[in-house]
């Protein structure tokens, strides 16, 4: 079947990069057939179940769509495309449905092209109800393309803004927001159960979201009281994970533990890092550490990591920079973001 990801449109290519991250991440097999202004459709055969795993697992990601048909923009194109659509096998008898369009849908007619589609599926043979629908048929409008689409899973918006870092028991500013962290975690290709590392986990936000995806989390960092503060921050969610207290570039954990790393390397507490004693050179800590992620990987295991200037190549470490993306914080601060796999 045609499956249909409505992206948010908070970055360019993180949305796209997140979705297709984590259908590998569960076995997915899938062909990406097109991305039109927002709106990335695979075909893929996906059990229900495991669709709501991925639709919980996705951070940049509004809505989950099967497509039933697809039509030219144009009026009479789209009623004739919704009266060949089989929507017999979406509904069952004494199903209810109703018509939607997207808030942001720029077609001129919205109100009445949404009350001829349903005069077509009435004409089936099934009920309107716009307050609680069996079924939500969704017209999703590109510069080139309709699509009618069934709606599978709706994101809440909310659930991320409730998490905000403020909200915490224990913050601190300039901390990655959760929706971006949640993408980070799913870019690392972590899967349910296995041992996700923030070798710089500050707060614990990118732990978090790794906790709540059903991962298995470590997180380290040099100052005790962030260690302690993400101790309360995962406990709070009713999380937990092993914390460690430590040098990100000397840890004591075993060769080739780790299936994924995520972390945002530090750039704002330099001064802190340096008055811990644990680093011994400031301008080492980012070779120093990237030298202990690779260590830690499993072969083939990847590492997703934010830093303020773009990844240089190191030939000692041998990974494979896969992927890059500038994430734009504010006017003055551009974060670089790199997908690296371990040979």
């Amino acid at each position: 079947m045609f499956v249909a990801f409505e992206l948010s449109g908070e970055h360019d290519t993180l949305p796209k990069a997140e979705v297709l991250a984590c259908l590998n991440a569960l076995c997915i097999v899938y062909d990406a057939k097109m991305l039109l202004n927002g709106i990335l459709v695979i075909d893929a055969q996906i059990r229900p179940e495991t669709l709501a795993v991925l639709s919980n697992r996705l951070g940049m990601t509004h809505r989950i769509y099967e497509v039933d048909g697809m039509s030219e923009p144009k009026e009479d194109a789209i009623l004739a495309m919704v009266k060949n659509a089989d929507v017999y096998k979406f509904m069952e008898k004494g199903s209810t449905f109703a018509v939607r369009m997207p808030k942001n849908s720029s077609y001129p007619e919205k109100k009445a092209i949404i009350e001829q589609v349903g005069a077509i599926i009435k004409g089936k043979g099934y009920k309107v109800n716009l307050s609680n629908p069996s079924k939500t048929f969704v017209l999703l409008l590109t510069e080139q393309t309709c699509f009618f689409c069934l709606l599978l899973h709706s994101k809440d918006k909310k659930r991320y803004g409730a998490r905000k870092p403020q909200f915490r028991p224990f913050f601190s500013p300039g901390v990655i927001l959760p929706k971006v962290a949640r993408a980070l975690v799913n870019l690392s290709g972590i899967k349910e159960n296995e041992l996700f590392l923030d070798p710089f986990c500050g707060t614990g936000g990118l732990l978090i979201e790794a906790g709540m995806i059903g991962v298995r989390v470590i997180g380290i960092d040099v100052q005790e009281q962030m260690v302690r503060g993400t101790a309360e921050n995962l406990n709070f969610y009713g999380l937990s994970g092993d914390l460690i207290v430590g040098d990100a570039a000397k840890t004591p954990l075993r060769d080739k533990c780790i299936d994924a790393i995520a972390t945002d390397m530090p750039y704002g507490r330099s001064s802190l890092i340096a008055r811990s004693g644990f680093a011994p050179s400031l301008e080492r800590l980012f070779p120093d550490a990237l030298a202990e992620i690779h260590r830690l990987l499993k072969p083939g295991g990847k590492a997703v990591i934010v830093s303020n200037f773009p990844y240089s190549r190191s030939p000692e470490h041998f990974f494979h920079a896969l992927e890059t993306y500038v994430y734009r914080v504010h006017k003055s601060l551009n974060r670089y973001i790199t997908v690296l796999k371990k040979a």
